[in-house]
């Protein structure tokens, strides 16, 4: 009986962990790469040096006070990326499928590591081979979870731009996945 309570504990306490869990990050995706504002990843997104970006802009403010139309700018925008033979950055990118994975992907981690925990409790308990090969499994996963999340990316100074949605997906199914092996590992 005790450890029928116990259990429901552990599942009612999971899900207000994972909610801390995806404040934090969702705190951290929207401060932006080195906590730069939100108007000014835009500009890191074309990966243009501070003396091409500033030339840019002074570009832009020199022809908004001549009165050029927004069509003309962006032509003057283009020619300026062609001399330097740059483009601009993939239009699908959005920042919000990026929050979504860094928030989702955080929760795989500590999706990923409450299962581990779970299978070591497991393990001392019945000292059985399959627990074992769920160990490694665990252990496996949390590499793939810590290595696709953008906090860590970030860390290592990676960025991803680009995949749009695709960005987020793969780790909203193992988000759905993990949830139910985790589920299942602790009510069963």
């Amino acid at each position: 009986m005790t450890n029928k309570m116990n259990s429901d504990k552990k599942i009612l306490l999971i899900p207000v962990v994972l909610v801390v869990v995806a404040l934090l990050a969702t705190l951290w995706a929207i401060s932006g790469p080195f906590g730069a504002p939100l108007e000014r990843q835009g500009w890191e997104r074309w990966n243009l040096s501070d003396a091409r970006r500033r030339e840019l802009e002074q570009l832009i403010d020199d022809l908004r006070r001549n009165g050029t139309s927004m069509q003309n700018i962006q032509k003057a925008v283009e020619v300026k990326l062609i001399e330097w033979s740059m483009g601009p950055p993939h239009p699908g990118d959005i920042e919000l499928f990026y929050t979504m994975k860094t928030v989702v992907s955080s929760v795989n981690v500590t999706l990923v590591t409450i299962l581990l925990i779970t299978y070591i409790d497991i393990y001392q308990r019945i000292k059985s081979n399959f627990t074992v090969g769920l160990i490694i499994f665990s252990l496996i996963l949390l590499l793939y979870t810590l290595t696709s999340n953008p906090i860590m990316q970030w860390f290592f100074g990676f960025t991803a731009f680009g995949l749009g949605p695709f960005a987020m997906l793969p780790d909203l199914c193992a988000c759905v996945a993990l949830s139910i092996l985790l589920y299942l590992s602790i009510k069963y």
